[in-house]
């Protein structure tokens, strides 16, 4: 009788140990999971159609002919404020138009890579707001080649110095799936994950720039947040 209920407290012991490093375990898994790393970095993938109006593909002749680009930004974000967010931006892209007619008889390609530097502003004001307005403005070079096979090439790299503006609007998919987003975040440090649609415009900073590149262009893309 003395060693049965000798069992029974060991057994109880036993028990309630396992229940004490379970709910241990329990507490240290869920605070691992909703663990908010900080938001320092953005990073922004987009892609758009282009069309340089101004650019001229000989002596005399301009185009509206369309072609396609993308650009690659990243962002760095100091400043995290009550009234929004302010980042240093940069970007770097390529964009080509290829077969333009520059006549009856001859036909040429155009290669751009963009590059921008600037400061953006967030109107980001609570965590995980569905839409998060933005604007943006700095100054971007473009480094320009003209090909031809029918021989309106151009030689050498030209390049494009102007300003820019932008304006756009991102959707925050972690507000419809904030577990999801939690769990984003727990394992490889993304804040937050977003829709990007925005407005753009170049202009030169002088009218008479040996090549004009200046153009506006709507890009859409995704962001993340880091």
């Amino acid at each position: 009788m003395k060693i049965n209920l000798i069992d029974k407290n060991t057994f109880l012991i036993v028990c309630l140990g396992l229940g004490l490093m379970a709910q241990s375990y329990g507490s240290t898994q869920k605070t691992k999971y909703t663990f908010e790393s900080p938001l320092n970095v953005g990073l922004d993938i987009q892609g758009y159609k282009i069309n340089y109006k101004s650019y001229l593909w000989n002596s005399t002749t301009t185009l509206t002919k369309e072609g396609y680009g993308f650009n690659l930004g990243l962002e760095w974000i100091p400043l995290l404020t009550p009234v929004g967010k302010i980042a240093l931006s940069s970007g770097i892209g390529f964009a080509t138009i290829v077969d333009a007619p520059v006549s009856s008889v001859s036909t040429a390609n155009l290669y751009v890579a963009p590059i921008y530097l600037g400061l953006t502003y967030r109107a980001d004001f609570i965590k995980n707001q569905v839409l998060v307005p933005f604007v943006s403005g700095g100054v971007d070079l473009g480094f320009s080649t003209q090909t031809s096979k029918t021989g309106d090439g151009r030689s050498g790299v030209r390049i494009y110095k102007g300003y820019y503006y932008s304006a756009g609007l991102e959707l925050c998919l972690n507000t419809f799936d904030s577990a999801s987003g939690r769990e984003l975040d727990s394992r490889i440090g993304i804040n937050g994950f977003y829709l990007v649609a925005m407005y753009l415009s170049s202009k030169p900073f002088v009218g008479a720039e040996s090549v004009n590149l200046s153009h506006d262009e709507i890009r859409v893309g995704i962001r993340f947040e880091m």
